[in-house]
């Protein structure tokens, strides 16, 4: 069984109104970090089902 892990099986989220949401919605971040280039903060999500649905659910109360 293959366990290396690939960038597609993570969330990198810049928006903070939607990081705040998804933590109220019980989704955890792996990281918070600064990216280097454009110096803009992001949260780190792997992405799990509850992570799709929460999004879906953002998405539809916007």
């Amino acid at each position: 069984m293959d366990s290396t892990l690939t960038r597609n099986q993570f969330f990198y989220c810049y928006n903070k109104h939607v990081s705040d949401f998804l933590t109220s919605q019980g989704v955890n971040y792996i990281h918070i970090a600064m990216e280097p280039k454009s110096q803009k903060l992001y949260s780190l999500y792997h992405i799990t089902d509850q992570l799709q649905e929460s999004l879906k659910l953002y998405k539809l109360n916007k």
